[in-house]
């Protein structure tokens, strides 16, 4: 889902059917049931920031909401408001994004706490992501959300992906269904709702679709295979799927399960022709699996589904046939009056049936009182105080994860000085549609511990430019640097003319002494630090291309990977002479970038990993004396 607002019409202010037409409330309370919009706060003298078209639709049984970045400036600002949202209508489920690493609402500003799946992916065993749940768990409850739309349950079978990518916790079935159930896990015992996604699977793709369409056109049997694993194993983890030994105590299985399920904007021709978010037979296959709480779609306004049914009226109507339960929207009001609308309309017509939507509603009130009762049973409450100290302790926990995984890769690395002045150069051409931005926090960490620090783009310059696009709006860069640098490739042969002219040539050796090359009058005799950012360098791609041509006159830049972290070798090591030293973030997020600093400063990580086998060993210990003592 993408944190972007869309122009469009404010919604009427008392959205629903006419005055006297037969059952007009029972219809209006059906179709409201359906909804999870997003929504700007209002801004007032009573300070709640429910806007008045929200606050009378959730009167009307608006199912709940979804939180995004603008909502959430603050923990004490998202408690408040959860606190006034439930105050107009107990039983509206919010629901938020907050995966960790590259996307967070709850943490927009500065950055995650929780280095992410990716990160928690590296780690033997599942331990350490049932910790991460639990507390970010903690820092939900304690804001008043009732479901994480998490975790990702995706195989990222496709490094090429320009969606999942570190969001999902690795590229095999079983890493993801490990992490995944336990991070589940986590978050449910903090009295939390949990949300796996995006069904049928979102690994395999090569298109986001938040922009267009995904197809995986592959057998079923391989999807199953691969993609469907996850989702089985959460849905069931007593089953012969389970990653959870026999005899474990009904409590801990229930604690496993996926309470909702979202499916994804992707189409399978091999489980139908439409998209799985709009097609009946994703639905029947989801249910096959065990599910049978809510099917919650994604943002019915992203890019995937626009062509395909033209309106987002329709988009809603379709995955109302499909069997989906609960219909997410973006930003727009627009949108919410639109679906609702549409959806009014198509139970008019008899295209769709009240009775149909208020099954689904049963399904989503069972989900609340399940995420009430779980709430109460470990006393958790909506409070600021509570979900700042939940925060500190999430982000203790996220600093010792990054500082366990985050490492160097290939050549050796020498460690900058104090005084360096380092030169930073981004070189991802893809926005973060998820994330709703293309991230700095690695720059911004760089320049908190050298001052000095230069941005190649700045910081001023747009998130992202078209491939290709000249123009930029001027930032750090002088002319014609601003032009598109990073995603321009003439702007890349300026900045590289410009390391060549000052003295920073193809013999400059990796201590960073400069032999030989020419220097104006006053230039400084020694070469500053090159910090390259990546994402998907891969090999034919236009990354992959402009790191090539860095690397051809730099041979002592460094790389700051935010990518996946399985490919760092072939994706670097095939470069000339073996590829540069890469500190490997495994992500975006604050707690990510912070650990890629200690690297460049010379810090290595304070063997966590070997804290964490070790914990992992005594829980699987603990739960082999368990198994044999139910079997006696």
């Amino acid at each position: 889902m993408t944190d972007a607002p869309k122009e469009g019409p404010e919604p009427r202010p008392q959205a629903g059917p006419e005055a006297g037409r037969p059952e007009a409330g029972r219809t209006e309370r059906a179709v409201n049931g359906m909804l999870l919009p997003g929504f700007e706060n209002a801004v007032g003298p009573d300070g709640d920031g429910v806007p008045a078209w929200l606050a009378a639709a959730a009167r009307a049984g608006l199912a709940g909401v979804v939180y995004f970045a603008r909502n959430t400036p603050d923990v004490a600002t998202t408690a408040a408001l959860s606190a006034a949202l439930h105050a107009i209508s107990p039983d509206l489920l919010i629901a938020v994004d907050e995966e960790g690493g590259d996307v967070s609402r709850l943490e927009a500003t500065h950055g995650s706490s929780l280095p992410g799946a990716a990160a928690l992916g590296v780690l033997p065993g599942g331990a350490i992501s049932l910790d991460a749940g639990r507390v970010l768990g903690r820092v939900l409850a304690a804001t008043g959300i009732d479901l994480l739309l998490g975790p990702v349950l995706d195989v990222v079978s496709e490094p090429d992906n320009p969606v999942i990518g570190v969001r999902a916790f690795g590229t095999t079935p079983d890493d993801v269904a490990r992490h995944g159930i336990a991070f589940a896990r986590g978050v449910r015992s903090a009295g939390v709702g949990v949300c796996g996604k995006h069904f049928p699977g979102h690994g395999a793709t090569t298109v986001d679709s938040h922009v267009g369409l995904p197809v995986v056109d592959e057998p079923l049997d391989v999807v199953r295979a691969r993609d469907l694993v996850p989702f089985a194993r959460a849905l069931c983890p007593e089953g012969r799927l389970g990653a959870e030994p026999p005899g474990l105590d009904a409590s801990r299985r229930d604690q496993s399960r996926l309470d909702a399920v979202m499916t994804a904007h992707v189409l399978f021709p091999a489980v139908g022709p439409a998209p799985a978010s709009i097609e009946p037979a994703a639905t029947r296959l989801l249910r096959e699996l065990g599910h049978d709480g809510p099917v919650i779609t994604d943002a019915l306004d992203m890019g995937a589904l626009r062509e395909l049914t033209g309106t987002v009226g329709e988009a809603a109507v379709r995955a109302v046939e499909a069997g989906a339960d609960l219909l997410c929207l973006g930003l727009d009001p627009a949108l919410y009056t639109e679906s609702y609308d549409a959806l009014i309309e198509a139970v008019a017509s008899g295209r769709v049936s009240v009775e149909r939507l208020e099954a689904s509603g049963a399904r989503t009130r069972a989900l609340v009182a399940a995420v009430h009762d779980r709430r109460a049973a470990v006393g958790a409450v909506t409070d600021a105080d509570a979900a700042r100290r939940a925060l500190a302790d999430l982000a203790q926990l996220g600093a010792g994860i990054a500082d366990a995984v985050v490492r160097v890769r290939g050549a050796r690395l020498v460690p900058f000085g104090r005084d360096a002045r380092p030169d930073v150069v981004d070189l991802r051409v893809r926005l973060d549609h998820a994330a709703g931005r293309k991230a700095r926090h690695v720059q911004t960490a760089i320049a908190d511990v050298w001052p000095g620090v230069r941005e190649w783009p700045g910081p001023e310059a747009p998130d992202a430019l078209p491939e290709g696009s000249p123009e930029a709006r001027p930032g750090t860069l002088p002319e014609p640097l601003s032009k598109g640098l990073g995603l321009d490739d003439d702007g890349l042969g300026v900045l590289i003319a410009r390391f060549t002219r000052y003295g920073v040539s193809a013999d400059l050796d990796r201590t960073g002494t400069e032999r030989g090359a020419e220097f104006p009058e006053g230039a400084p005799r020694r070469a500053e630090p090159l910090v390259v950012i990546t994402r998907e360098p891969v090999p034919g791609s236009a990354e992959r291309g402009r790191l090539e041509r860095l690397w051809a006159v730099r041979p002592d830049l460094v790389v700051v990977h935010t990518g996946l972290p399985g490919p760092v070798g072939d994706w670097f090591g095939t470069l000339s002479g073996g590829g540069p030293a890469v500190v490997v973030a495994c992500g975006t997020g604050r707690a990510n970038a912070a650990a890629a600093v200690e690297r460049l400063r010379g810090v290595g990580p304070r063997n966590e990993i070997e804290q964490h086998e070790q914990y992992e060993h005594e829980v699987q210990e603990h739960r082999a004396s368990r198994t044999k003592g139910a079997r006696r």
